[in-house]
């Protein structure tokens, strides 16, 4: 049940209070009276009424006072000052010390002070719902600030955990390629000793077909040389570029053989990277196929060219190594060859799971095959 709304009317002239106690008593109210302002205000400190009518004119302590002390103590209980002075400055001074309204005497209808009491009385619970709510709003938006300041802390926890993390691992990357290039420098300088024993032992061999087996070794061991020395020297340990790698062997070659002013070499390789497992048994492939040619394709004093290809197609790639010379003879079967070189091509193919085909046109041409 709704608590019956207490009005406080604080005027020294005991008529003027009887006159609104009646009327606002039989409209259901319950009306405290004070005489002077210090009553009213012990009055209002005991009871706590929901509205206060007051006079400005009173003995003692005036009403103006009275307001000052009230909006000092309670500024949110609605004062309705009821005055018959009539003049502007105090008006202005009582709006300026908090009343809600005014209300000039003589009040010739009691409904215009109870219309000021029902539209102060709204006006208070609608601050009250107000307050109510900000509170409401500033916890939520405190707790909403917790939370997000608590999902920030343990973000940033996450984050340099991941920082170090990764710290970790970009240190344990580096260390390994570190290592990896090492070892790649190593192998590499490995191979150029066995190249360059090879070179010696060649040149102290008086047997012409001896040299040249010791020489095809060295031309072996310097190919898998320039692998190893390509990815020591590369950003990228995974891959090799075969264009950049096929030029820099076949211009050894050449230099080897004594033939890099008459055979021409031609290149169209094209974007083809491949990693160690693959690029080894490749990079064998032409430089046998490279040495045969240099080796048997051209007479002695004749220019020709050489031409290599590498390129992708549906899946596979395929390797060509053409020459303008004499050709294959009319019988030649790489299966049957008798040939260390042919053999080792047939047999690195199979290692790449691809095949080889061969046919003259204008010259020899060697296809291989292999799955990208």
């Amino acid at each position: 049940m709704d608590e019956i709304p207490k009005i406080l009317t604080i005027d020294d002239d005991e008529s003027v209070r009887l006159s609104i106690a009646h009327y606002l008593e039989d409209s259901g109210y319950e009306v405290l009276q004070a005489g002077n302002g210090y009553e009213g205000l012990k009055i209002f400190r005991e009871q706590k009424p929901d509205v206060i009518l007051l006079d400005l004119r009173m003995p003692e302590m005036d009403g103006l006072s009275v307001l000052k002390q009230l909006g000092q103590e309670s500024p949110q209980t609605p004062v309705v000052v009821v005055s018959g002075t009539g003049s502007f400055e105090d008006v202005i001074a009582t709006v300026r010390l908090g009343s809600w309204d005014y209300i000039p005497k003589p009040i010739t209808n009691l409904n215009d002070l109870e219309d000021a009491i029902n539209r102060t009385r709204a006006r208070a619970r609608l601050m009250v719902e107000n307050e109510r709510y900000k509170e409401e709003l500033e916890n939520k938006i405190r707790e909403r600030t917790e939370e997000l300041q608590l999902m920030n802390k343990i973000l940033s926890e996450e984050i340099s955990a991941r920082k170090k993390s990764e710290a970790i691992v970009r240190a344990s990357l580096t260390e390994k390629e570190v290592m990896l290039k090492e070892i790649h420098h190593r192998v590499k300088n490995n191979l150029q000793v066995i190249s360059s024993l090879l070179s010696l032992q060649s040149g102290y061999t008086e047997d012409e077909e001896a040299a040249n087996l010791l020489r095809e070794c060295q031309h072996r061991v310097r190919s898998m040389s320039m692998l190893h020395e390509k990815l020591y020297r590369s950003e990228d340990l995974s891959r090799i570029d075969m264009s950049e790698y096929a030029v820099t062997l076949i211009k050894f070659l050449l230099r080897s053989y004594s033939v890099d002013s008459k055979i021409r070499p031609t290149y169209d390789i094209k974007d083809i990277h491949m990693g160690i497992d693959s690029a080894i048994p490749c990079g064998l492939i032409i430089n046998e196929l490279v040495s045969n040619a240099l080796t048997h394709a051209f007479d002695q004093d004749e220019d020709g060219e050489l031409k290599i290809s590498m390129f992708m197609e549906n899946g596979f790639i395929k390797l060509i190594v053409s020459d303008n010379g004499r050709g294959l003879p009319e019988d030649f079967n790489i299966n049957e060859s008798r040939t260390l070189g042919m053999t080792l091509v047939e047999t690195l193919a199979q290692q790449l799971r691809g095949n080889v085909h061969f046919y003259n046109d204008n010259g020899a041409i060697f296809q291989i095959s292999f799955p990208s």
